[in-house]
């Protein structure tokens, strides 16, 4: 019986720890999906349409997509139009730039994104 009872005691203590060590932890490195190589990289990628240039438009386009675990972008969803053209811009923007997906537990993750856009005149 006590070697029973010993058996189990080191079954529930090694369970024990092995449920400690496989909690989540929280780490500084939880972050959003990024472009890889930085917001500049997603700049480059934006083109004020012309029209807009011609009569000096400002728009503001806010885009809804998901990025998956290797980057991929898909599910492009406009939630804020400012214009034909001005989404187009920003749609082809998020496409042409390469992304590094959410990292969650420095492991990465699906997620959908917001990014808002910002056409100015200058």
């Amino acid at each position: 019986m006590s070697k029973t009872k010993l058996t189990l005691a080191a079954l529930v203590l090694l369970l024990g720890a092995t449920q400690l060590l496989a909690e989540p932890k929280s780490d500084a490195k939880c972050c959003q999906p990024m472009p890889a190589g930085g917001m500049s990289e997603l700049e480059r990628n934006i083109i004020y349409p012309s029209f807009g240039r011609m009569v000096g438009i400002n728009a503001d386009v806010i885009l809804n997509f998901h990025v998956d675990v290797s980057g991929n972008v898909s599910r492009i969803v406009v939630a804020r139009s400012g214009g034909a053209a001005f989404d187009d811009s920003a749609v082809r923007a998020v496409m042409n730039t390469q992304w590094k997906p959410a990292m969650q537990n420095g492991f990465p993750v699906a997620s959908t994104f917001a990014l808002p856009f910002e056409y100015r005149y200058k």
